[in-house]
């Protein structure tokens, strides 16, 4: 069983994560951003290694519509774990 929805949050995240140069990179920060939006959005389960539910639900996260409200779900997860980062200095 798979959660759809965390694989296009990462792919979200990293293409975020090229124009945002003061957000910290490391595992940690990545991690609680990945965390913090998955707890924000409905997740989007399949099973099976690669049926054809993945397929069309991987189509339907490649929207626009649902791009731009990842992005913005993702933003403020930045934003929260910036203001407030759990790793070491």
């Amino acid at each position: 069983m798979k959660n759809v929805s965390e694989s296009a949050i990462r792919s979200v995240y990293d293409s975020l994560l090229r124009s945002q140069a003061g957000f910290c990179a490391c595992e940690r920060c990545r991690e609680d951003v990945v965390a913090l939006a998955l707890n924000n959005t409905k997740p989007h389960y399949v099973s099976g290694a690669s049926g054809l539910g993945e397929v069309i639900t991987g189509v339907n996260m490649s929207l626009d519509r649902m791009r731009a409200e990842l992005t913005v779900i993702v933003l403020d997860a930045m934003r929260k774990v910036a203001a407030n980062p759990r790793h070491a200095p």
